[in-house]
This record gives structure tokens, sequence and C-alpha cells, in this order.
């Protein structure tokens, strides 16, 4: 039987989460640690990193620590639950599943507008999907959410391919450039210097209405709203750094995805400027979305309202108060 988690049985009231935002931008005595986990190396899950690297976080009085960087999605979710570190950016998926499987995860931020995030890149003589028929295509882990992406690209074009668990992107992207596999499944970053150094020929997955998330849990929550408050400001404000400061978030992005090719970060950095959300709030669309990919599997998710899997509550302080506009310079 699977117990759901509410933000109810905690008993934490508007009025608790606007004390904690007002005392937000504090110039906090002590600097409070506080523990971050990414499940990929990638520009969707760098703004923990950066926040650190530009000291928006040291600024509202948090140390962030990256207990791991590239855990994995699944490994990720099941940190956060166990207590191995209090926030994480991952795909939403494994949010969800923890949901569903009874464990104490919340999403907190969708950083992303709806866009494509995965795709399949070929070497260059496979110019169809087709030519990927019995192939070796590289994958993070056979079971993760990238395989399953995988697979489901495969099922729509009709063929069938080997799929090779190499653990990492760099491993994924040097087996590629040795030819030891034919394709992969890389997220943009990837797909933009697979294109540019390999001239690797791309094959888009579907637009995801929802993407990668910081989570963190309802536990958390309750216990300490003053800390989720100004984690969730830290995050907001290294969108507007991303989105507004080129020159200082290049070089510490082209660091954090350890490329060595400029251009190629100078290109993803313009997406993601671009497609980054002033206010990064999940809809209801979206988590229903992933909800239904687990319907078959678990009963429970088609039942289950997108408010038992998101807390929206900081952020829609955020607006209320007028943070955002006022970082933007809107009246």
């Amino acid at each position: 039987m699977i117990t759901l988690t509410t933000r109810r049985n905690f008993v934490l009231g508007g009025g608790s989460i606007a004390i904690a935002l007002a005392a937000a931008p504090r110039a906090a005595a002590a600097i409070q640690s506080v523990r971050i986990a990414t499940g990929v190396r990638g520009t969707l899950q760098s703004l923990g990193w950066l926040g650190a690297q530009t000291g928006i976080f040291q600024r509202l009085g948090l140390k962030v620590e990256f207990a791991r960087i590239e855990a994995g999605g699944p490994q990720a979710a099941t940190g956060l639950y166990r207590g191995d570190w209090e926030f994480c950016e991952t795909g939403t998926s494994p949010i969800v599943q923890g949901v569903l499987d009874g464990h104490d995860t919340v999403i907190l931020l969708v950083p992303s507008r709806p866009h494509v995030s995965g795709y399949i890149l070929a070497r260059p003589d496979i110019k169809e999907p087709a030519g990927l028929a019995n192939q070796r295509i590289g994958v993070l882990t056979e079971t993760g959410q990238f395989a399953i992406a995988t697979r489901a690209m495969l099922r729509k074009w009709g063929v069938s391919a080997t799929l090779v668990p190499l653990g990492s992107f760099p491993n994924i992207y040097a087996a590629l450039k040795a030819g030891t596999i034919d394709a992969a499944y890389f997220t943009l970053d990837w797909r933009v210097l697979a294109k540019r150094e390999l001239g690797a020929n791309d094959f888009a997955g579907p637009a995801a209405l929802q993407n990668a998330v910081l989570a963190t849990t309802r536990r958390l929550i309750a216990q300490d709203p003053d800390l989720v408050a100004r984690m969730v400001r830290g995050y907001v404000e290294t969108i507007h750094t991303f989105k507004t400061n080129r020159s200082v978030i290049l070089p510490l992005l082209q660091q954090f995805l350890q490329f060595n090719e400029p251009r190629s970060v100078e290109e993803i950095h313009e997406f993601y400027a671009a497609t980054f959300q002033e206010l990064p709030r999940s809809t209801d669309e979206g988590i229903k979305a992933v909800l239904e990919q687990f319907a078959q599997r678990y009963p429970a998710a088609n039942t289950l309202a997108p408010s038992q899997v998101v807390d929206r509550s900081f952020l829609d302080e955020l607006e209320k108060t007028g943070f955002v506009a006022k970082l933007y310079q809107r009246n």
C-alpha cells in the first residue's frame, strides 16, 4: 500500500513561509551548510553549482557542498529521502516515482520551459533513424530514464538496436568518437558538442513537458523552512545571473560541463538563457504527463494530484512579494 505524504501533514502554514522568505536575504553570522547531489553533469542540472561559484548562496548564508555530481537520477532521489543530502537536481521521473513508492520526495522548482532535451546522435553515415537498426547505442545505464527514452524513440521509429551502458556522458562521447559504438543518447549539451566536433547526425526525441527539477523532502520543509526558502531564492537569482550575465556564466559553465570547445558552450548558453524560466514553476500538465508514464505500474498514479508531488509555495511567495519583478527591474 502506498502512503502519500502531503504538505498538510506537516502543518506548515503560509505565514511560516512568508517569515522564512522575509528572512532569506539576511547577512547571516553563521553560515549554514547544505548538501546537493546532481543526477547528471549538464546545464539543466548546473544551477546549484553555478550559484555556489558565483557567491549567490554564500550571500544568503549558505555553504553549498556537492555530495555527488553525476550520481544518476534514481540514486540522486534515493540519497535525498535516505538523508544523504538535503537537495538534489535530477529528472522529474525519479522524484515522482519516489512519491509513488511512498518515499518523502517533493519538487520545489523546474528551471526550464518544455523543450526537446534528449537526442540520439549517430555517426555521420547514419542519416536517418532507420539506419540505427541493429547498431550499438551508448546509454548511461540499461534501466535508467535515458535508456527508457532511447527505447521509446526506437519503438517509435520501428527499429531495434543494442544498448551499451557506459556509465557517464564523457565515456559515451569517447566511445562514439573512437567508433566502438555507432550512436548515443545525449542531452542537448552533448548533442551540440557531438555535432560540432564529430559531425554526428542528431535525431530528436519528443519535447518534454518536465525536464530537470530541484527537489527536497517535506520533512526538511517542516523542520527548516528558512533553509528551503533561501535555497529557492538562490536558484531564482542564479537563473537571473545565467540569463543576464553571460561573461560571468560562460567560463563557469564550460568548467562545469568539462568541455574544451568554447563555441559549443556559447551555443548551449544561448539556448538555455532563453529557455530557463524567470519564475521556475512546474505545471500541473507537466506533472500529469510524468504520472501517465507510471500509470500502468502504479495504479495510484491515475489519481495522484500534482500538489502531492510539488510544493510551489516558496515560488508563490517570491512572486507575491514582487521579488522576481524587482530582480528583472519590472514595475
